[in-house]
């Protein structure tokens, strides 16, 4: 075990896709998206926790000292992504179910799993890859260039990958368009993190952005499809559209955060102290 563990702890890349693997397999094995909430809570629980143990064995305790700091300042630059999930706020209320008889109990629990839902996100396809590529390959000219590609995409691709996404063309391209908006997403998350490498941080943006989604759901007791593929792809036409259209939204709110927050990383740093 303790060679394991050693060797775990000298090859960050081999660690990293162990980490990810678990992680991502252990999502879809275990139905992680099947609209239970107590048991998307318990699981996303337990595999952050498996997550965070991957992540220790690459980076140690370094990759958890900032999670104290630069909350606030994380949250204030991810409201720029948050256009499309306000804008459909008060659209899910409307023209959704009417209130559970224990919605504030919904409520609550929407809440509790949206937060570990992107703990266990944000864990998983920010920190462990970007820290296992990066501790690899770190005097690489272009490691973050791949951090950021690798990440985003992968990113995006879990969320979108189902048997119904290839049972048509139309499907398959709005899948595609959906990883790359996704992925746009995601990489906003990176750039915090490169700043502030502040996981508590870029978690909660994480589960903001979830929250004014899920919550209106768990509160009208639709959660069927909460934190399932399915929900997260319309293969029509109207999907078509629609990805088009958030990509450029998100596409500017990505140049704003890397104009405003990028430049100003020190990524030469970075490879020093991280």
């Amino acid at each position: 075990m303790r060679k394991c563990i050693d060797f775990l702890k000298q090859s960050p890349i081999i660690t990293g896709v162990i980490g990810v693997v678990v992680a991502v397999g252990g999502m879809k094995i275990l139905s992680a998206g099947d609209g239970d909430l107590l048991k998307m809570f318990a699981l996303r629980v337990l595999l952050f926790l498996s997550t965070c143990v991957f992540i220790y064995l690459i980076s140690r305790e370094k990759a958890f000292e900032n999670c104290h700091t630069t909350t606030g300042y994380v949250v204030k630059w991810e409201i720029l992504t948050l256009f499309y999930p306000i804008v459909m706020l008060p659209v899910n209320f409307i023209l959704g179910k009417s209130p559970a008889v224990n919605w504030l109990i919904q409520l609550i629990l929407s809440v509790i799993v949206c937060l570990f839902v992107g703990l266990y996100e944000e864990a998983v396809f920010r920190v462990l890859i970007n820290d296992a590529i990066l501790y690899k390959f770190r005097n690489s000219k272009h490691v973050f260039v791949w951090i950021a590609i690798v990440s985003s995409f992968v990113f995006g691709a879990v969320h979108v990958i189902t048997p119904s996404i290839f049972s048509s063309p139309l499907a398959f391209g709005t899948a595609m368009l959906k990883i790359i908006q996704t992925g746009l997403y995601g990489f906003c998350l990176l750039i915090m993190y490169w700043k502030t490498r502040n996981i508590l941080g870029i978690a909660l943006a994480h589960a903001i952005y979830d929250g004014l989604t899920v919550v209106p759901g768990a509160i009208l007791n639709d959660t069927s499809d909460i934190g399932s593929a399915d929900m997260y792809v319309n293969s029509g036409s109207t999907g078509m559209i629609l990805y088009m259209v958030l990509i450029v939204v998100i596409g500017v709110a990505a140049a704003i955060i890397w104009r405003k927050v990028g430049r100003e990383i020190d990524f030469d740093e970075i490879r020093k102290a991280w």
